[in-house]
């Protein structure tokens, strides 16, 4: 490039904020530097995609899209990600609003800096998730307890320091008063900043501060701020953005207090729905499926009272649990009324599947088994017709209930479900050595167990044995990657919608199985290969940010993709309810809006690249 670019320009831009010059430097020694003038056409929607990326250097230009919303970009933009990611046609216009520079990155060098640079594609995937988000139906205006203002959650008055205060001292004050943070004002009462427990810990241990400095140089980081009146779920917004745990309250330049992620779960919680305590009291199983049909109110209010579509679907799950829970404690009571008394010995009920990742939807079928207690003497015959019985009533009451049974026979009453602690170990160690489809299959079904009912040390030993033996056996965890690629994301060619051809699913996609599972496939693949013993998938990808394990680029876009797909199919099944439909799992594109149907491809493009990188590490020779 023979004219100079002042690296500097690009630095506060949103590819570029944070990240090494050096690594600038490559992306900018690989563009070419071209200029528009003033309402020149940079790209028009329907044209054919270009093979690079624009990045605007200097000017401003602005984006039409196809639902009619512009927006205004200016230096270190990225124009363009989209068709990078496909190749598709241009979907927006772009023109220049002044005299713009814009570099010009080919595909083939983006793709070679992407491998060379891995924050350059952490970067990306950040792009990704943004992207995503602010196209998504899930970024849409809600109601309920986080349409309240923060002012209704938030802690006053704001407990402060003086600027001059030291470490020590202030820490002192926090553990005192049982409070996190503390605002740091001067005299005249102006905040100058935010100090928290792991601020001070971060200047102590990372940099070389002492117990003794003053916090105004050691440890005051700068505040993120909202207005009072700003509804909560901007809030818990700009927590999770920001990645910060506190937001101070702020009315005009006066601060009113602060408010945390604490405090918007503790507004949620208290504008919860009931369902769980009326499961609690249930005396028979008819009342158990009355309020198994109601599911989809439960789902309808948490949808509307939560921004993230993972904290809706939680509050469906913790549902189902509650309900389930019940019917064992019923089916317990009918055994000892008939005279068949208490359990032989110690047991767990375990649930599988979506419901030990505490991720059900309106209608889960039963995933479900038991872990028997190892103790002297051996399982006798009684013991073994005692939670047979157990199990085989169990299964038919949660069928009662609601719970249909399992196709593939996945429940306590199959006696391939219901053994010692011993012969579950047995049996994951046989196939870690000697690992097949068939295998891969059931451990992708059952690894995302927990404890519905009993002794949860049974369930947490029977863990800790899993990721031993994965830890040292990876091979069942390739097969499992193997039977994972059967699923999709529907994707064609220049990364169209790709739709079903025959029958129910003609013109529709399965968000389930060519979306949602994918990830939580992966999620359970890497975790397991980390020795991460969480089995939600939104826990399961934010552990392996911290474990080191993904890019949190990467896990940002998948989680951006998640949430969007999930939103997509609780409002849909939530629908279908309402309409006195069985909820399914199929999507019709031509349903959605254009912004809903740009964010389904965002999202679909984010799955497709964590299932590529899944495959790349983990896929046998087949890949």
């Amino acid at each position: 490039m023979d004219q100079p670019i002042d690296i500097e320009r690009l630095s506060g831009g949103e590819l570029f904020s944070g990240m090494a010059p050096e690594t600038v430097s490559a992306v900018v020694g690989r563009a070419e530097l071209r200029e528009w003038a003033e309402g020149e056409t940079i790209f028009r929607a329907g044209e054919p995609y270009r093979s690079a990326l624009f990045i605007i250097y200097d000017g401003e230009a602005e984006l039409q899209r196809p639902d009619g919303r512009t927006g205004r970009y200016g230096a270190g933009a990225v124009l363009g990600l989209s068709n990078y990611l496909d190749e598709a046609p241009y979907r927006s216009t772009a023109r220049a609003l002044s005299a713009c520079k814009v570099l010009i990155v080919p595909d083939a060098a983006l793709h070679q800096l992407e491998a060379e640079h891995p924050a350059l594609s952490n970067a990306l995937n950040h792009l990704i998730a943004e992207r995503i988000r602010s196209r998504s139906v899930a970024g849409q205006a809600i109601s309920g307890a986080l349409a309240r203002p923060v002012r209704a959650a938030m802690k006053s008055p704001l407990a402060t320091c003086d600027p001059d205060v030291s470490l020590r001292q202030a820490y002192a004050t926090m553990l005192e008063r049982r409070i996190g943070s503390l605002g740091v004002r001067d005299r005249s009462g102006e905040l100058l900043g935010i100090l928290t427990c792991a601020g001070i810990s971060r200047a102590l241990a990372l940099e070389g501060a002492s117990a003794k400095d003053a916090v105004r140089g050691a440890a005051c980081d700068e505040p993120h701020t909202i207005a009072p009146h700003a509804p909560l779920w901007q809030a818990d917004e700009m927590l999770q953005r920001y990645g910060v745990k506190y937001l101070i309250v702020m009315e005009g330049e006066r601060p009113l207090g602060v408010i945390s992620q604490s405090d918007i779960l503790r507004a949620l919680i208290s504008h919860q729905p009931n369902l769980l305590e009326r499961a609690g009291r249930a005396g028979d199983l008819a009342a158990l499926r009355v309020l198994h049909d109601s599911i989809h109110e439960v789902a309808r209010e948490a949808r509307e009272t939560n921004r993230l579509a993972s904290r809706a679907v939680r509050i469906v799950s913790d549902a189902h649990l509650a309900i389930q829970r019940r019917c064992v404690e019923l089916t317990l009571e009918e055994l000892r009324a008939q005279g068949h008394g208490e359990a032989p010995r110690p047991y767990a009920v375990l649930i599988m599947g979506s419901g030990g990742r505490r991720e059900m939807l309106l209608s889960p079928d039963q995933d479900n088994g038991i872990i028997l207690a190892d103790r002297p003497p051996p399982l006798s015959q009684c013991e073994e017709q005692w939670f047979e019985r157990f199990a085989k009533r169990l299964n038919a009451s949660l069928d009662r209930v609601g719970y249909i049974l399992c196709p593939g026979d996945i429940m306590a009453r199959n006696p391939m479900f219901r053994k010692t602690l011993a012969e579950w170990r047995r049996q994951i160690t046989y196939m870690a050595e000697h690992p097949n489809q068939k295998a891969a299959r059931w451990s992708n079904i059952v690894f995302d167990f927990d404890t519905l009912y009993g002794d949860e040390s049974l369930t947490h030993d029977l863990r800790e044995h899993v990721l031993d033996v994965l830890g040292r056996r990876q091979l069942l965890l390739e097969f499992m990657v193997e039977d994972d690629a059967e699923g999709r994301p529907p994707l064609g060619l220049f990364n169209r919608l790709v739709t079903g051809d025959a029958g129910e699913r003609k013109g529709k996609i399965d968000i389930k199985r060519n979306g949602l599972r994918i990830i939580a496939d992966a999620a359970r693949v890497y975790t397991l290969s980390a020795g991460i013993a969480s089995t939600n998938t939104v826990e399961r990808l934010q552990n392996l940010v911290r474990q080191g394990v993904l890019s949190g680029g990467l896990a940002d876009s998948v989680l951006a993709a998640y949430e969007e797909l999930l939103d997509l199919l609780l409002g849909h099944q939530v629908d279908q309810a309402a309409r006195g439909e069985a909820p399914d799992k199929l999507i019709s594109p031509d349903r959605l809006s254009d912004q809903d149907e740009t964010a389904l491809r965002a999202a679909m493009r984010a799955v497709k690249r964590l299932q590529d990188q899944l495959q790349g590490q983990f896929g046998r020779s087949a890949f």
